[in-house]
């Protein structure tokens, strides 16, 4: 062969690119394994076999479906019912009522309108309820929605489709026959007085009528309020407005002391006193018979003896002769 003469490849095999060689894989012993499995699984799905330990893995929905938990769904297939059958209570609250379903032991709440009632207790298929009282124990029909555990309404499947709108639960506030007794006695004698059976106290008839018209509500008679109709005695605080403040503030079972900056939980029924002169003393007593609520707040109106009036606004008295005025909550 001559010097720098091309070199003979005739002989030699041609290629058109060089492969590259294949890396050499250790295997360790876990990985050996997992080659067996797979090459399991190959054959079994070559030969349409079932190759023997090739479980395929679960998919991420099948993990996520199988995690999941049913939670239950309450639903109410019924109406408020309360123990005379009806679907009505007091004013006053406190009105028992029971409705049935399923799932309902899921029940942790209940609104009546606006106002939340209390679940007094709950089974799979009956809830208990406790009604709040109506707002300024106003009359009327109000709504009422049951909410589960995470606070969601609980549908009313009453006509075989659950839906809130369908067929809503409600409730509907009447009369507190006591307080409708004590006011019916109010308005028959603010003007015509019952000296028959009370007599009259000349120029301070004001508690004195106060007194007989909560005798109206049910109230009865103690060894510090008192009326005696054969000896005509009344106690101090039968009839004096200083003394019948003091006898309701050592009996909180039977009023709550109201602010007028309170006025807005005074009711039809509760006890106005007026202070005219700002002594401390009470010179002034009535019965509330009417309650307004507006946008611009609370009007209150009375009826008393001495003054003789059955709608009387507070603030008018206010603004004709001065001084305070407190209220009572009766209950």
């Amino acid at each position: 062969m001559r010097p720098n003469s091309p070199r003979d490849t005739r002989n030699q095999p041609r290629h058109s690119a060089e492969r590259p060689r294949e890396k050499r894989r250790i295997l360790l012993p876990g990985s050996i394994i997992a080659a067996c499995s797979a090459v399991a699984v190959s054959v079994g799905l070559a030969t349409g076999g079932g190759a023997i330990g090739a479980i395929p893995e679960p998919t991420p929905a099948a993990i996520e479906g199988s995690a999941r938990v049913a939670q239950p769904e309450p639903i109410v297939r019924g109406s408020i019912i309360a123990a005379n059958g009806t679907s009505a209570g007091t004013v006053a609250g406190g009105t028992v009522v029971t409705v049935t379903g399923g799932d309902l032991n899921e029940v942790a709440s209940v609104k009546f309108g606006a106002n939340p009632g209390t679940v007094v207790s709950v089974t799979t298929d009956t809830v208990t309820l406790s009604t709040p009282p109506s707002t300024g124990r106003g009359l009327g029909t109000v709504p009422v929605e049951l909410f589960d555990v995470r606070g969601e309404p609980v549908p009313v499947d009453s006509a075989g489709t659950a839906s809130l709108a369908a067929a809503p639960l409600s409730f509907r506030y009447i009369a507190d026959p006591k307080v409708a007794a004590q006011t019916d006695y109010v308005l028959a004698h603010w003007q015509d007085y019952n000296t028959a059976r009370y007599g009259r106290l000349g120029g301070t008839d004001c508690v004195n009528f106060t007194s007989q018209s909560l005798i109206a509500r049910g109230w009865t008679m103690d060894a510090q309020w008192s009326f005696n109709a054969g000896t005509r005695q009344y106690s101090p605080a039968w009839a004096s407005s200083t003394a019948f403040a003091a006898y309701l503030a050592a009996h909180p079972e039977r009023a709550t002391a109201l602010s007028d900056d309170q006025r807005a939980q005074v009711r039809v029924g509760d006890v106005v006193q007026f202070d005219w002169n700002g002594s401390g003393d009470r010179d002034h007593t009535g019965i509330v018979t009417r309650v307004d609520r507006a946008a611009g707040g609370v009007r209150i109106y009375y009826a008393s003896h001495t003054m003789d009036n059955d709608f009387k606004s507070v603030d008018e008295s206010l603004a004709n002769a001065g001084g305070t005025v407190a209220y009572w909550s009766i209950t």
